[in-house]
């Protein structure tokens, strides 16, 4: 594992600076991730605080790795999961419009806690020309699952073209309207809600087409040099990470409960000695620890290959996509396996254990981190090493890029 490079150190440092500053504040946190599990909203204290830690300036000048981004999208979803989830994708889609500015002429917001949500899989959006001489964009469409809509005040949406292909538009999220909101099992508070457009006209500047919005930038910023699924795939399931050991700690916190107090010798309930209750805890925390430490080298290896401005090889992408299903199979087996410790209670509104048991399941069922999908492409990389598919480790971005 390579943790010494100066990319790495930077990015690291620079994680546990925020970490830090939001420890300060966890009592806040954490009431607040119980409020908005029946709230479905995130107050706008936490998000206040998490600007002042420095969290939502991880994207600024795009030389914030994956090194960092991962310690802190695990440090925060300990306390508060649907917050950082917001962060991560409010990130990714940061360091993405940043490229989009430099493209496309258009100015970035200076303001460096902007906060952003995106789609990148939209089957239902599409842009024409205006017409009638204009160099601007009619876009019309629905875009499903937009997380952190609530608190973004721009979105970066997919589109499809008859003259080139596949884009994406920046837009301000205010021009947009809220088509349907989740009624989600988990991460209630992210905003992951539906975003439609009618007749929206867009300035020609905020059109670019995907070919040119995703081509690798080996002189860009060091955040910007991994390509963006993967990017933001590694943030994701750092957030699962998170959610999984809070979980951990959770049952642990519980069990040890049960054992202070008094029990009637026939009913032990949920002891450490209850038949096994301490070999699956035990289990489960291991895998957790397991992916933990797999996700974090592989985002330091990561920096480490792209810190002096060289594409990554198409192997190491299908190795670090394989990584990613790794933890997240992990994380997943790590909270099944504890909700049956758990019992009916992870089931019950109102109750932690259950909140984070279904933030985590939520989170591991998110398309970037399919296990599946993971292990097949290091399977066949492994069988034959010219197999490598790098497209298929990173994408698909969105639709019509294969």
């Amino acid at each position: 594992m390579i943790h010494h490079t100066p990319a790495v150190e930077t990015g690291v440092a620079r994680a546990n600076d925020v970490l830090g500053r939001l420890a300060a504040v966890d009592g806040l946190l954490r009431a607040d991730a119980e409020a908005a599990d029946t709230s479905g909203e995130i107050a706008p204290a936490v998000t206040a605080a998490i600007r002042e830690a420095g969290g939502y300036r991880l994207s600024a000048g795009g030389e914030f790795g994956g090194a960092g981004l991962v310690r802190v999208a695990a440090g925060l979803a300990r306390v508060h999961a649907a917050a950082a989830w917001n962060l991560v994708v409010s990130h990714t889609n940061s360091l993405l419009a940043q490229s989009f500015a430099r493209l496309s002429g258009t100015a970035f917001p200076a303001d460096p806690d902007t906060q952003w949500c995106g789609v990148f899989a939209s089957t239902e959006a599409h842009a024409a020309p205006q017409g009638a001489g204009s160099p601007d964009w009619v876009v019309d469409g629905v875009w499903r699952y937009a997380s952190n809509s609530e608190l973004a005040e721009w979105a970066l949406l997919n589109v499809a073209t008859a003259e080139h292909g596949a884009g994406f538009v920046w837009v301000p999220r205010a021009a947009l309207t809220v088509h349907a909101r989740w009624a989600a099992l988990g991460l209630r508070a992210t905003g992951s809600h539906t975003l439609a457009a009618a007749q929206l006209v867009v300035p020609s500047a905020g059109f670019l087409p995907t070919s040119v919005l995703f081509a690798p930038e080996p002189d860009g910023p060091l955040a910007l040099r991994v390509p963006s699924r993967l990017r933001t795939a590694l943030g994701l399931a750092a957030v699962g990470v998170g959610a999984a050991e809070a979980l951990v700690a959770g049952l642990a916190a519980a069990v040890r409960g049960d054992a202070d107090r008094a029990r009637v010798a026939a009913l032990p309930g949920r002891g450490i000695n209850r038949p096994g209750v301490a070999q699956t805890l035990g289990a489960a925390h291991a895998r957790v620890a397991g992916a933990r430490a797999v996700l974090f080298a592989a985002a330091d290896e990561l920096d480490a290959a792209v810190a002096h401005g060289e594409l990554l090889p198409a192997a190491q992408l299908t190795a670090a996509r394989m990584i990613l299903g790794r933890v997240t199979a992990d994380v997943a087996a790590a909270t099944h396996e504890l909700s049956l410790v758990a019992g009916s209670r992870a089931c019950l509104e109102g109750d932690t254990v259950g909140r984070l048991w279904r933030d985590a399941h939520v989170i591991t069922r998110h398309a970037a981190l399919s296990p599946a999908v993971g292990f097949e492409l290091g399977a066949r990389a492994l069988v034959d090493p010219g197999d490598a598919d790098a497209h298929a480790a990173v994408g698909p971005l969105a639709p019509g890029t294969a």
